[in-house]
């Protein structure tokens, strides 16, 4: 059963522009988690890391992923903020 005709345009709209902000904060979460994962695996190939030194390189690897969930964080924040511009 839809209830969309119980709700204003502005509560659909505000409701829309939501659903879109998390799909453009997982799209780049998604895509930074692969350039991440193709970075860290030529990385691994590259310098031919043995068992022992792989720490730093994972240390690495938890930054980036870090840095891509802040950047997919910003992303959602920035669709909200320029939707309130009207």
């Amino acid at each position: 059963m839809k209830r969309r005709a119980m709700f204003s345009s502005r509560l659909e709209r505000r409701r829309q522009v939501r659903r879109f902000a998390r799909l453009v904060g997982v799209t780049v979460f998604v895509i930074g988690l692969g350039l991440v994962a193709v970075f860290a695996v030529q990385g691994l190939d590259f310098l031919g890391i043995a068992e022992a030194d792989r720490l730093p390189l994972g240390a690495v690897v938890l930054g980036a992923i870090g840095a891509v969930f802040a950047l997919s964080l910003v992303a959602y924040a920035a669709v909200r903020m320029f939707s309130r511009i009207d």
